[in-house]
């Protein structure tokens, strides 16, 4: 899971932070940003891990045009072609993916719920969905998010650009204990708040 509070005002850390990745619509909730999520490209071996929501503005300080050395931020892709009826809306596949930071001034403690898409008993679903990261066999390495089963993408994008690519999570047995998980089976999730 992303390090929420560090995109959060340090006044609203005492309030639950809550990402809730690719779905613009936040229930019970208080939308603090809304934005796409950006990250380092792919192909790149340097750079940050984690994917960001990024605002739609953003604010610039003292700046030098041109690429310096530095990290680099690039846009994020769905990368769901050969899984193309997990989500509730088709053709996300090589579209930008929004986000939207939300937080819950009435409850302290959020969790991300990987392999299943309910919440334990006593905690309330904001959202479930599908585990996504990147690609098991590219050199750069991502956090896990949840992306929700009602993921939007970005109107007008969709040119295949790439930069940071979601996939879906797969099982895989040996280490993971097969039976109960299967090999090969995209995992869902879910965000719980309490």
């Amino acid at each position: 899971m992303l390090a929420m509070l560090d995109m959060i005002p340090r006044h609203q850390q005492k309030q639950i932070a809550l990402l809730k990745y690719l779905h613009k619509s936040t229930f019970k909730l208080t939308v603090s940003l809304i934005g796409v999520i950006g990250g380092e490209h792919y192909t790149h071996q340097g750079g940050g891990v984690n994917y960001l929501c990024l605002p739609n503005r953003p604010k610039y300080g003292n700046y030098k045009n041109g690429y310096q050395s530095s990290g680099r931020m690039y846009g994020t892709e769905y990368e769901v072609n050969s899984v193309p009826n997990l989500f509730k809306k088709q053709n996300l596949h090589d579209h930008e993916a929004p986000c939207v930071v939300c937080y819950v001034s009435s409850r302290g403690s959020m969790l991300m719920m990987p392999a299943r898409n309910d919440c334990p008993a006593g905690w309330t679903q904001e959202y479930h969905g599908y585990l996504m990261t990147e690609y098991y066999g590219h050199k750069k390495q991502r956090d896990f998010i949840c992306v929700d089963e009602d993921a939007e993408y970005v109107p007008g994008s969709g040119a295949n650009q790439n930069g940071a690519l979601l996939y879906v999570v797969e099982g895989a047995c040996g280490s993971l204990p097969c039976l109960p998980y299967v090999a090969g089976r995209e995992l869902t999730c879910a965000v719980c708040t309490k």
